[in-house]
């Protein structure tokens, strides 16, 4: 962890090598999807009908990321599982990173179907953002990431569920 500029009390804007660290994990699917070539891509052909959603999705989801990488506390250790709710927090977040990427294979598979990408691409994402925070007890970040699940899950909804 890498401190810069002090915000509030134990917060500051800086580095977190561990947030790092969970933002690339988060973003393996993506690197290694031009080397799967999936035969149909409906995540990467969606076209938001509702611009307001997508522009607030886009808001939070860009928030909870810098939030996640560039906000840290100088009172929380850098990796610790020590308390019950420690490690309640961070294996709910490794399940959420767990259920994004079993849900990839079936969609590089071609198994494909609405609420599967729903849950597994939409809703887990932001809960993997907001139990990290809640692991590190950076609040900023559950509350961002809290409003990027749901207007994330709403959107992957009205584009996988509704318009089907």
């Amino acid at each position: 962890m890498l401190k810069f500029v002090h915000i509030y009390k134990n917060y500051f804007f800086g580095l977190s090598l561990i947030g790092i660290f969970a933002f690339a994990i988060q973003e393996i699917p993506y690197i290694i999807m031009p080397l799967v070539k999936p035969e149909s891509n409906p995540i990467m052909n969606m076209q938001n009908e509702t611009k307001w959603i997508a522009i607030v999705q886009s808001i939070f989801g860009m928030l909870s990321m810098v939030l996640l990488m560039l906000l840290v506390r100088d009172d929380i250790p850098i990796f610790s599982i020590s308390t019950a709710k420690e490690r309640i927090f961070f294996t709910l977040t490794i399940c959420m990173i767990l259920i994004n990427f079993i849900g990839w294979a079936f969609y590089y598979t071609g198994h494909q179907y609405g609420w599967l990408i729903v849950i597994s691409q939409f809703a887990v994402v932001p809960l993997y953002y907001l139990f990290f925070g809640l692991w590190k007890n950076n609040y900023p970040l559950v509350g961002s990431a809290t409003i990027f699940f749901i207007i994330h899950t709403v959107n992957g909804y009205m584009n996988f569920i509704v318009k089907k």
